[in-house]
């Protein structure tokens, strides 16, 4: 692995923190307007399909962190 190629995997997992941590927000956000009388069928609806999105965005996070640390911990310069 080159050091662009390295660095890609880190752009790479900085973009996936990003997407996860607006999602994150949304969802946050979303949770804040609940009141104390239980949401409609459409805002169940909504907050579930939000919390798909969210951890669909953490998965994706994680997977790009694993990928990155792997690299980082086996010395990107390697051919191991």
């Amino acid at each position: 692995m080159t050091h662009i190629e390295f660095m890609d995997l880190h752009a790479n997992c900085v973009n996936t923190l990003g997407v996860y941590v607006v999602e994150a927000k949304k969802t946050t956000r979303m949770l804040s307007e609940c009141t104390a009388h239980p949401p409609t069928d459409m805002q169940r609806i909504t907050l579930v399909s939000q919390g798909i999105v969210e951890s669909d965005a953490h998965l994706a996070y994680l997977g790009a962190k694993s990928i990155f640390y792997s690299a980082a911990v086996s010395g990107y310069g390697s051919s191991n």
